[in-house]
């Protein structure tokens, strides 16, 4: 099994540095072309969420984690905040086009195959299974 854990400053220009981290992992455990850019996109909203929602009472920043176990790609990323109601953000409506904002839990709900919120929504788990083409 391969793993991947980092801890983040809850500052949004740690992002980058965490998504870039997560999407070589990603590439290292096989995934290519659309299914690399889901887990990319999914988990860089994931990682935005952390940063900005993360609770400023929380100098701990924002952990992550990563596992594959040769077909399935299992991201955490939790957060020091006081969370929110996750089980409620699933079942929203999507959001409007015509907004620039809140399109984040949508994304990830569509780009991977499971999506779920733990820790009063402090804790999001993001599943990509790795497809094999023939």
């Amino acid at each position: 099994m391969l793993t991947y854990r980092a801890n983040h400053p809850r500052e949004t220009s740690s992002v980058p540095k965490a998504r870039r981290a997560l999407f070589s992992f990603a590439s290292a455990c096989g995934f290519r072309d659309t299914s690399l850019s889901d887990v990319e996109s999914a988990a860089g909203e994931a990682l935005a969420n952390a940063a900005e929602h993360g609770g400023r009472e929380a100098p701990d920043g924002y952990d992550v984690s990563a596992t594959f176990d040769g077909v399935r790609l299992v991201i955490d990323v939790e957060d020091h905040g006081r969370g929110f109601d996750g089980a409620a953000a699933l079942n929203e409506a999507p959001p409007s086009v015509s907004g620039n904002r809140g399109f984040g839990i949508f994304l990830m709900h569509a780009l991977m195959d499971e999506v779920a919120y733990s820790d009063r929504g402090s804790r999001i788990h993001l599943v990509k299974r790795l497809t094999f083409s023939r």
